[in-house]
């Protein structure tokens, strides 16, 4: 019975043995490896010779490689990102080329760049938007919102009757985060552009990639194009 707990006993014993050995074990060879390590990059700077230089252009690479990337560089890689997020369906459009719509919005730029935009697309004639103020009074909601956590500088949902495919309610928003700071340089006009892109949604368009469009997926640097004047046209047209 005594053999049998001091097997017991022992068992444990060994186990905390083997762990303690094996993190001193890696304690020491991480301070080889630093040791290592400082050498190579003492030697580095304070050579001159040709395998010096090699060391000190590798260590550079790698540095370079792993160094986190600036708050500036990454709004430039932002606004070249997609224009907005949409929500629609295949084919889906308005009864008829028109509908009502309501600025929620309160930034002035903003408004003014909805007003502008809604203009834009009326003197197209290929749709008619009428501004209401009356919200409970509106098909389309022209709205702005503050998301840092979207890539995207507008929003537009759109709701549809499951058996005619017709547009019923579309909610847009244009990001202020993006929008209305200066470092992702969005200028007035970017800004009315992507208005006109989000009401292009909202009228049933798909993103256009093929070719100078107000509906290019990223940039926003269109306003509205004859090829998007057509495609409203085609749109009303078939259906």
């Amino acid at each position: 019975m005594t053999s049998i707990f001091r097997m017991l006993f022992a068992i444990p014993r060994a186990i905390v043995r083997l762990v303690w050995r094996l993190f001193w074990g890696i304690v020491k060879t991480a301070i080889v490896l630093g040791v290592i390590l400082f050498a190579i990059n003492f030697y580095a700077e304070h050579s001159n010779s040709a395998l010096a230089q090699s060391i000190f252009q590798i260590r550079e690479t790698v540095s370079n490689f792993f160094s986190s990337t600036s708050a500036s560089e990454l709004k430039q890689t932002l606004s070249h990102l997609s224009t907005d997020d949409f929500v629609t369906y295949d084919g889906a459009r308005w009864t008829h080329p028109k509908a009502t719509v309501y600025i929620a919005s309160t930034d002035a730029t903003l408004v003014a760049a909805y007003q502008e935009a809604l203009a834009n697309w009326n003197a197209t004639g290929s749709f008619t938007f009428t501004q209401v103020t009356n919200k409970s009074d509106a098909q389309i909601i022209l709205a702005d919102e503050s998301d840092s956590s979207s890539q995207a500088a507008g929003l537009a949902e759109l709701k549809t009757n499951s058996l005619t495919n017709h547009i019923t309610h579309v909610d847009v928003k244009l990001n202020r985060y993006y929008l209305l700071d200066n470092d992702f340089g969005y200028t007035y006009e970017r800004i009315v552009n992507t208005a006109e892109h989000e009401l292009g949604h909202a009228i049933g368009l798909f993103h256009d990639d093929n070719e100078d469009s107000v509906m290019q997926s990223s940039g926003s640097y269109y306003g509205i194009q004859q090829v998007d004047i057509a495609a409203v046209n085609k749109l009303y047209q078939e259906n």
